[in-house]
């Protein structure tokens, strides 16, 4: 029996955290749609995250990295991330990272196939810019919606400016 729709949107919705964009979520929420009435069931797996938050992902791996005074290296696991905190979408609500569940909605698939390249599609016809496309750091699990905001302007206070694509509202 495949997952149910409502438990990939309930489970991304969590996952996203308070912080994410409006129009960021809705968007996300929308894909998740989509992608299921293609036959592919997409989760969610991270979306806000603090500061602190991404201070600890980014001390994965390194060694002596500290942020606001506490150290968060932790040489026990892999690197998972280049972006330090403020130098991430993530942490200013502007980005998710997915994967496609199996069938019966158990098991995370981080295989880059074509279920996965299907879902980036239709983040891209959403608004989002895929980590895939990049071309130094594929990161295809990664999607955002700056607004052609850099860090430096985000970090600054600036807002941007995100008009969705499912309703047409425009939302700061």
């Amino acid at each position: 029996m495949p997952v149910l729709l409502q438990t990939l949107v309930d489970k991304s919705v969590k996952n996203m955290g308070s912080g994410i964009h409006p129009v960021v979520k809705e968007s996300a929420l929308e894909m998740i749609k989509r992608a299921y009435e293609e036959g592919i069931y997409v989760q969610i797996s991270a979306g806000y995250r603090s500061m602190e938050e991404q201070a600890k992902l980014y001390g994965q791996g390194r060694l002596g990295y500290s942020y606001n005074g506490k150290n968060y290296s932790n040489m026990s696991k892999p690197r998972v991330t280049n972006a330090k905190p403020g130098q991430s979408y993530h942490n200013f609500g502007l980005a998710i990272d997915y994967f496609i569940s199996s069938d019966d909605g158990i098991r995370a698939l981080w295989t880059v196939n074509d279920k996965w390249r299907r879902v980036a599609e239709i983040g891209k016809e959403l608004g989002f810019a895929w980590g895939g496309d990049w071309k130094h750091f594929k990161d295809y699990p990664h999607l955002e919606m700056a607004g052609g905001l850099s860090y430096s302007q985000l970090q600054s206070g600036k807002l941007p400016s995100l008009t969705s694509k499912v309703g047409g509202t425009k939302e700061k």
